[in-house]
């Protein structure tokens, strides 16, 4: 079976937006063995769209739109679709009480507006449970809106829907695992010889939240792969950070949470600037341990809020050990991290070159100081200097306490 995928949006085409809408949904369809044939940008001219519709109803099975759902004059791709099938767009009653609640319910006074619910008469909708637009399909084409936590929370509702349709089964089984911690060349040095398996690839995936080995096989190899994962974790355990879907900051979670009373957390950030806070604030549940992040860019702020002593910071500059292990422990959580460094582009010296940075973690009364060189543009150092304070806490968690 083949798809194509329609970004819709003339934003997409004039640099104002990227897309990585299409990335999810490849993923998605990969394990249903669906082939994304095309991926076609289209600006948002109705002309336009139904000729990008026409061509794709030639060649694939399945159009998936994103983008123009919304409820301003520019959102046509549900007018689009009716014209192209020649249907007229109707509003159910049922899905329109649903919208003025979600208009109440978030004080919203535009209760006049249900463009946004209109879909080509025949349509089948699927709930957002959170925005407004649902995701609608009818005779081979799918839209759904733009905004990728709409289309996350829609696409396996759709998913689930079309496989039943078309008889369909997962073909592909897909396993990532991810590292933190460990260069992808190494990484690969390291492992390679446990792939030995015929019929399961696996690639290395540099993302922003680690690396990936990714398994990829049919899912009649699943316990293959799983013994795979197995041998990768007596081989490189201290560098796994979570798999599939996990992310570092809901593995560091658990372990705060599996204790008889919840760990409480803290972060003092300077070169990251709130980074680490905001992944943290990210994990649903976390106000039970989460107590507050500092961000102290200035050297009066660490002296302020986190008592660092003037001595220590002259005789060391902010960015030092000695800067780092006093700003973690001026935090009065059961566990904490503190970063200082120097992002760039400016700032940097012989001594102390641009991208060198000091994680300090604390568990209880243990602390760790980690002192790091890396590479890149400004906000890429920031990142970089994100994920390897919480890896770093998260290893520091999983040496002292079991979940």
């Amino acid at each position: 079976m083949k798809a194509a995928i329609l970004l819709i949006g003339t934003e997409l085409l004039n640099g104002a937006m990227i897309d990585t809408n299409s990335v999810y949904i490849a993923e998605q369809l990969n394990k249903y063995g669906i082939e994304i044939e095309y991926k076609i940008m289209v600006r948002d001219v109705i002309e336009e769209m139904e000729k990008a519709f026409a061509f794709a109803k030639k060649n694939v099975d399945l159009i998936i739109t994103t983008g123009g759902l919304g409820p301003t004059d520019d959102d046509i791709t549900k007018v689009a679709i009716a014209k192209f099938l020649k249907k007229k767009l109707v509003v159910d009653e049922k899905e329109k009480k649903e919208l003025v609640k979600k208009y109440k319910d978030r004080k919203i006074e535009k209760k006049s507006n249900f463009k946004e619910i209109e879909k080509p008469e025949g349509a089948i909708s699927f709930k957002n449970d959170v925005g407004m637009a649902p995701a609608v399909y009818i005779n081979g084409i799918v839209a759904f809106p733009g905004f990728p936590n709409e289309l996350k929370n829609m696409f396996p509702k759709f998913l689930k829907f079309y496989a039943k349709e078309n008889n369909l089964k997962s073909k592909i089984y897909i396993k990532d695992i991810i590292t933190c911690g460990i260069g992808e060349s190494i990484l690969e040095e390291r492992v390679k010889d446990i792939f030995t398996e015929d019929n399961i690839f696996y690639e290395f995936l540099v993302k922003d939240y680690g690396t990936l080995i990714r398994l990829q096989t049919k899912i009649e190899n699943k316990k293959k792969v799983e013994k795979i994962v197995e041998k990768l974790y007596n081989k490189i355990a201290d560098f796994i950070i979570g798999e599939d879907e996990e992310r570092v900051e809901t593995n560091i979670f658990k372990y705060l949470m599996a204790q008889k009373k919840p760990l409480t957390i803290s972060t003092a950030e300077s070169c990251t600037g709130g980074m680490i806070a905001s992944k943290l604030v990210d994990v649903s549940g976390i106000s039970a341990s989460f107590k507050e992040g500092i961000v102290c860019y200035s050297n009066e702020a660490k002296i302020k809020r986190l008592k660092v002593k003037k001595e220590t910071l002259l005789a060391h500059g902010a960015v030092s050990e000695e800067v780092a292990k006093e700003m973690v422990e001026g935090l009065k959580t059961d566990v904490a991290i503190a970063t200082t460094g120097i992002a760039g582009p400016g700032g940097g010296t012989i001594e102390k070159p641009v991208g060198l940075v000091y994680i300090a973690v604390r568990v209880g009364e243990s602390v760790e100081i980690i002192r790091k060189e890396f590479k890149g543009e400004r906000n890429k150092i920031r990142q970089r200097t994100t994920l390897f304070a919480l890896y770093s806490l998260l290893k520091m968690l999983s040496k002292r306490y079991d979940i």
